[in-house]
């Protein structure tokens, strides 16, 4: 992973140069990022022992006691 890259990996159809000849369309981080920030939580990437990236992510405790469920939950798409 070159210098700069960590937020650049998670924007929708952001392919680092040197993955510009493998297969792929550049969502996967993008999701991931979309999905972990909806549920509060944080995601971030850094450089990897050897090269490349490693990408890891928090998020908030579970809160089953809460009579609304978890008040971290922020999904538009969920409906119950």
């Amino acid at each position: 992973m070159a210098p700069g890259e960590q937020r650049a990996l998670f924007h929708r159809f952001y392919r680092g140069p040197r993955t510009q000849a493998t297969p792929g369309s550049g969502l996967g981080l993008a999701i991931v990022y979309d999905i972990i920030t909806a549920d509060a939580g944080t995601v971030f990437a850094t450089t990897a022992d050897g090269g490349g990236a490693e990408v890891r992510f928090n998020l908030p405790p579970y809160d089953r006691d809460s009579p609304s469920g978890p008040t971290a939950r922020r999904r538009p798409w969920k409906t119950s």
